[in-house]
């Protein structure tokens, strides 16, 4: 099926490489948890762009004025000039607390506005494919109070870098609905982020994260001749999985997002960017959890929308690994590249399967 291209990315497609600088204090962080070879494999894979979720909430403190530690900079510094021989784009990404029950503060500028200083002035006329993405899946905030901050924070960034290209996201965890309420920056280096998991119930079946435990061997797409029976004494959240699904888990479902990508883009005259998709590996049939990863990736590429996959090593990523491994996610022996990548996921993403 033909269909209109957007307004391109500078980058085609991608991975995020998760499980180092999340969640961890700056002295709990491995410096060499990744290395130039993990961004050449990156590149040998296919991928033009890595996505670096960092967890500045937990590296930097208020105490000191949210200054970003040595260590961190120098980590930093390694991935821009690591990207950069590769060929590769980065985006450094301004992670944050996304778990149950976490929400983004009204006064989250008091640590995005002295981080981006510190970032912008760093890397400003260096590494001309650095890119900057102000802040991951904000939400528990009202929506107009975010596109205000986020307003105000590209200004900032812009105010002392001219050149780099900077991703920005809505709220309610970089929804679609969120994202086309954004303030049109009139800028021509703006690029426009959303999350795709749909439908959830399959995607994040069996993640304790979300409270989904007993929620597992989900079809996709929905059948009813295949559906589990509701666990006995259900949850609200199990519930709701079992009385949505005939919805939102259809393919039809599935592919109403992307059109609505794509307008925006030609809309704003501006690139629409996929930072994060993905099917959980450890609790969803494997063919099934292939053919998801096909289907979102085909409908992407038919429409010109960039990606970067959650996650590389993780229980969203393109290795092959164990549940039990998984879940020591901080303190983990990496799993071997080429030999325990997934070949069936990456020929199902458009990667390199013959690496």
């Amino acid at each position: 099926m033909l269909h209109d291209k957007i307004i391109p990315a500078p980058f085609t497609k991608g991975v995020n490489f998760t499980n180092w600088l999340e969640y961890r204090s700056a002295d709990q962080i491995d410096e060499n948890g990744f290395g130039k070879q993990d961004f050449l494999d990156a590149r040998a894979l296919g991928c033009d762009v890595v996505r670096l979720p960092i967890h500045f909430e937990k590296i930097c403190t208020e105490d000191d004025g949210y200054q970003i530690p040595e260590k961190i900079l120098r980590i930093l510094d390694n991935v821009a000039a690591w990207s950069d021989e590769a060929g590769l784009y980065v985006i450094f990404d301004f992670h944050n607390a996304t778990h149950a029950g976490s929400f983004t503060s009204v006064d989250v500028e008091k640590i995005l506005n002295p981080v981006w200083t510190q970032i912008a002035t760093r890397y400003q006329d260096k590494f001309p494919k650095l890119i900057f993405e102000i802040m991951n899946e904000p939400h528990g905030i009202e929506v107009p109070v975010w596109n205000e901050i986020i307003h105000r924070v590209f200004k900032l960034i812009r105010s002392i870098d001219k050149t780099h290209y900077i991703v920005a996201g809505g709220a309610d965890w970089n929804s679609t609905a969120a994202m086309k309420t954004l303030p049109d920056f009139e800028d021509d280096k703006v690029i426009y982020t959303f999350h795709f998991y749909d439908p959830h119930t399959f995607t994040h079946q069996g993640a304790p994260w979300c409270n989904m435990e007993r929620v597992v061997g989900i079809p996709f797409p929905y059948d009813p001749e295949k559906m589990p029976p509701l666990p006995e004494n259900p949850t609200e959240t199990e519930i709701n999985c079992w009385k949505n699904y005939p919805q939102t888990g259809t393919l039809e479902a599935v592919m109403s997002y992307f059109d609505q990508y794509a307008q925006f883009s030609r809309e704003r005259n501006a690139p629409v960017y996929c930072g994060e998709f993905g099917c959980n590996a450890v609790f969803v049939d494997k063919e099934l959890r292939n053919k998801w990863y096909k289907i979102v990736t085909t409908l992407l590429e038919e429409r010109g929308i960039a990606r970067t996959s959650w996650d590389y090593h993780g229980s969203f990523g393109i290795f092959d690994m164990d549940w039990q491994t998984i879940q020591n996610s901080h303190n983990y022996e990496k799993p071997k590249f080429p030999e325990d990548l997934n070949r069936g996921l990456l020929k199902a993403m458009g990667l390199n399967d013959q690496v």
